[in-house]
C-alpha cells in the first residue's frame, strides 16, 4: 500500500500557513534547521539572489510519496 503525506507549518518569512513536501520545499537554515518558505517568499528569495540560480521544484507544495521520507 502506498501512502502521502505533507506537511503543515509557518513560512519562516512571512509567518503564513503553508502545506508543502518536507522534502522539496525551499527553506533557509535557521539556528541549523531548515525551515520552510512559502512559495510567494520563495519567489521574492530567489528575485533578491540570483548568484544562486535556485528554484522552486514543480512538487515543493504537494504532498510527498511515503517512499521519499
Amino acid at each position: 500500500m502506498n501512502g502521502y503525506a505533507f506537511c503543515v507549518g509557518q513560512c519562516c518569512n512571512c509567518g503564513g500557513m503553508i502545506t508543502f513536501n518536507p522534502v522539496r520545499v525551499p527553506s533557509l537554515r535557521i539556528n541549523g534547521e531548515r525551515q520552510p518558505l512559502c512559495e510567494d517568499c520563495a519567489r521574492k528569495w530567489i528575485g533578491l539572489h540570483p548568484e544562486a540560480n535556485a528554484t522552486i521544484p514543480p512538487d515543493a507544495y504537494q504532498p510527498v510519496a511515503e517512499s521519499e521520507l
